[in-house]
């Protein structure tokens, strides 16, 4: 994997962490400001924000420490 593509998937990581923990964020203060339906929401985004949040630092883990030839 060339210099770019590696610096592109590590700013897509970090990228997609703030996004995650703001979005996290925001979702705690709809759930505080709407209590009567926080008790039957389903947080379906939580399936999908967090494995691909997991991925991206499995790959970008892989790309840091893997060794060079």
């Amino acid at each position: 994997m060339n210099k770019t593509k590696r610096i592109l998937l590590y700013a897509i990581t970090i990228f997609v962490l703030i996004f995650t923990f703001v979005w996290n964020y925001y979702m705690v203060q709809w759930e505080l400001a709407n209590p009567e339906r926080a008790e039957n929401t389903v947080r379906v985004d939580t399936f999908v924000l967090w494995p691909l949040v997991l991925t991206l630092i499995a790959l970008s883990l892989y790309q840091l420490f893997k060794k060079r030839e």
